[in-house]
């Protein structure tokens, strides 16, 4: 009997210390990615000894893992308990999927946001292997069936129509929350209270400053630096940020990724936060011009609706395809302007201009203007689906719903809320 009593105190602080730590862990990917989750900054972050991080995980794959496991626990009990409230009538404002996904980017833009974060940044680095691909895909399939629960109380319970759903949330989440919005401003532009440029318009500003001040220093630029190397560097970063996340760029390795000197990378980009735009940068003009090139000319008169669909599910199927490590690499850079502001400018440009060109092109189809949300439904669902199949590594098979899926968005923006 005495042996027992003190057992129960232990053990309790077991489980409080790991919680601690799994809590310090999440913390740390919100802010600093997956490359930035050591033992010393989860240790700080959670409050508690180092000793004990390595003493109860040893090695960062198993704090990883239990960050994972901590927030599928915390989303599958958030989910079970609003499912259980809305089957009692105790959340009316919640009639649809589509409030379902409304509601969902919303928590994750408010107090849901570093728990948002650190997700994002667990399961773009979950594509970078085959174990991750596999904890991927049960995530997945967990969302999918806890959505699945709840619509069989809405609208809608069809099972093809739930995973668009996901989604499309997890789309807009990626494309939101490392713009710095917080839920007031989400709510403005899902409600269609305020447009996207609009909301972009301070950040566009800046990256408008920014090109003239480079405009200005392009031909002195042009005569010191070798655009050979610079480009060396260039791609040796995108190969870091495609294996690691974007917290692992340091001059020490990209100088080692792209054998130079210590000090070449430096020499180059007087900083790592000036790289990183530049790599940014590269990334999306790379992307703009195969987004380009499949979808040909947005004022084109030649584009219909089904057309559209048929152009926008080629360029996805490419994008999984192909590209799918560079993808890995864009999202990475996309996710890291979350804690490291001075990557959203570029960020909000090409965001704008792509929902530009969207709304150019279904434009020209329906010859009225188009509601903004839908435009960024197009978008939210566009990268969702990219994001799910680049990390669980989906085949042919379960790609094969995602005409269908792109049908229903557009034909939604050409005719309109």
């Amino acid at each position: 009997m005495n042996k027992q009593r003190q057992q129960r105190p232990v053990q309790a602080r077991t489980l409080q210390t790991r919680q601690a730590i799994a809590d310090g862990a999440i913390s740390v990917l919100a802010q600093s990615g997956v490359a930035g989750l050591t033992h010393r900054a989860v240790a700080k972050a959670a409050n508690v000894s180092l000793a004990s991080t390595t003493y109860h995980y040893t090695t960062k794959g198993e704090v990883l893992a239990e960050a994972s496991r901590t927030l599928l626990d915390g989303y599958l009990e958030d989910f079970k308990r609003l499912e259980c409230q809305i089957s009692e009538g105790l959340q009316p404002k919640i009639l649809s999927l589509e409030n379902l996904v409304t509601r969902v980017v919303l928590n994750a833009g408010g107090r849901g946001r570093t728990r948002s974060l650190a997700w994002c940044e667990i399961i773009l680095h979950s594509g970078r292997s085959e174990n991750g691909r596999i904890l991927a895909q049960d995530w997945y399939a967990r969302l999918d069936a806890i959505w699945y629960k709840i619509a069989a109380h809405l609208s809608s319970a069809h099972r093809r129509g739930v995973s668009a759903a996901v989604d499309r949330a997890i789309g807009r989440i990626f494309l939101l929350l490392p713009l710095g919005f917080d839920r007031p401003e989400i709510h403005e532009l899902l409600g269609g209270g305020t447009d996207l440029r609009t909301l972009l318009a301070c950040q566009l500003e800046t990256e408008a400053a920014r090109s003239l001040d480079k405009a200005g220093q392009a031909s002195t630029e042009s005569t010191q630096r070798s655009e050979e190397v610079r480009e060396r560097i260039v791609q040796a970063t995108i190969d870091i940020l495609v294996d690691e996340g974007a917290s692992a760029v340091s001059y020490r390795a990209v100088a080692e990724k792209s054998t130079m000197v210590r000090s070449g990378p430096s020499y180059y980009f007087p900083t790592i936060n000036a790289l990183l735009e530049t790599v940014q940068q590269s990334l999306f003009e790379r992307a703009k011009a195969r987004y380009r090139e499949g979808l040909g000319d947005p004022l084109s008169s030649a584009m219909s609706e089904s057309r559209l669909v048929d152009l926008t599910t080629a360029i996805f199927l490419r994008e999984v395809f192909e590209t799918s490590k560079e993808n890995i690499g864009y999202y990475s850079v996309w996710m890291s302007a979350a804690y490291n502001p001075s990557l959203r400018p570029v960020l909000a440009s090409f965001l704008s201009d792509q929902h530009f060109a969207w709304r150019s092109r279904i434009a020209k189809i329906t010859g009225h203007e188009i509601d903004q949300a839908a435009v960024l439904d197009i978008q939210a669902l566009f990268v969702g689906k990219l994001i799910r199949a680049i990390t669980t590594g989906a085949g042919m098979a379960e790609l094969s719903g995602a005409r269908k899926d792109f049908s229903v968005v557009i034909r939604h923006a050409c005719a309109g809320r």
